[in-house]
């Protein structure tokens, strides 16, 4: 199971590289769809999640919850994901 904390600590990481000028102490507010808007940003995005949760992303799985959610309601959703199995690996916080 993973972390919110760690799944929220991924999401400020990406967008802080990849998006400097949105600031991201209020990142859980803003709807993902408004800052992540290229396909090529969306994939970026999960393999980055990925790789910092140890996780394998299901995108199928998430659906427009990747661009319709906020990011406080994106993290909850890979919460419980991982707590009900719909994610493979991250068993521990931010761990590879």
């Amino acid at each position: 199971m993973i972390q919110r904390e760690a799944v929220v600590g991924a999401m400020k990481e990406f967008i802080t590289t990849h998006f400097p000028a949105i600031p991201s102490d209020h990142i859980e507010s803003l709807c993902a769809g408004d800052v992540i808007r290229q396909s090529l940003e969306l994939v970026e995005f999960v393999l980055h999640l990925e790789e910092r949760l140890g996780v394998e992303v299901n995108i199928n799985q998430l659906g427009e919850s990747l661009i319709v959610q906020n990011f406080g309601a994106l993290a909850d959703e890979l919460v419980r994901l991982s707590k009900d199995g719909g994610l493979e690996g991250g068993t521990s916080a931010g761990s590879p």
